[in-house]
């Protein structure tokens, strides 16, 4: 019998959706990293606004290659899988929402200095966030630039960021992406979604 174009292409999605639900590693699942991943189009102005950071310090730094991600927390006890299903418990009770983004601000680590993008309204995210550790006034939601920079480079980019005006942009959280790490590496693991 015949496939029509459209079998094939859903046969292939169906592959495509079953690879990424198993994990490929050579080792145990050692880690997990629950995070919110924005869509394509914000990830690619962060790679984008990394590479203008690079090019003003003349030099890599900490977490240069790193996809944008808006962390929640790790986890990394021997009971994998209990957590999992407790964050997919957790999340059914959420619906959907915009996560807008605007602008730039600072971290301030001792001497080093992180450079973020600012999220506007971030009391979803810390209601999740909360819901699925604990109450904590210092968690602030955020998609990191540049990780700890020295002084001297961060004076050298954050003029150059501070005066972008970098608004207007959202997107639609719907999920929590979980991330695996077996060694080194780090894999995607899932996506828990919330309520439809």
């Amino acid at each position: 019998m015949k496939q029509t174009k459209t079998t094939r292409i859903m046969r292939a999605a169906v592959k495509t959706v079953n690879k990424a639900k198993a994990v490929n590693t050579d080792s145990p699942v050692q880690e997990l990293f629950f995070m919110i991943a924005p869509p394509r189009h914000i990830a690619s102005d962060v790679a984008v606004l990394k590479d203008d950071v690079h090019y003003l310090i003349g030099h890599d730094f900490e977490d240069r290659l790193t996809k944008a991600y808006i962390p929640l927390f790790r986890y990394n006890d021997r009971h994998l899988e209990d957590m999992l299903a407790f964050v997919e418990e957790k999340s059914s009770s959420f619906e959907a929402f915009n996560v807008f983004l605007k602008d730039f601000n600072v971290f301030y680590n001792g001497a080093k200095r992180t450079i973020y993008m600012d999220i506007v309204n971030k009391y979803p995210i810390r209601e999740l966030f909360e819901s699925l550790v604990k109450e904590d006034p210092s968690f602030v939601p955020h998609i990191t630039i540049a990780k700890n920079l020295s002084a001297e480079d961060f004076l050298k980019c954050w003029p150059y960021l501070k005066e972008l005006n970098y608004s207007n942009q959202y997107f639609t959280c719907d999920r929590i992406t979980v991330l695996a790490r077996s060694g080194k590496k780090w894999t995607h693991y899932r996506d828990i979604c919330f309520r439809k």
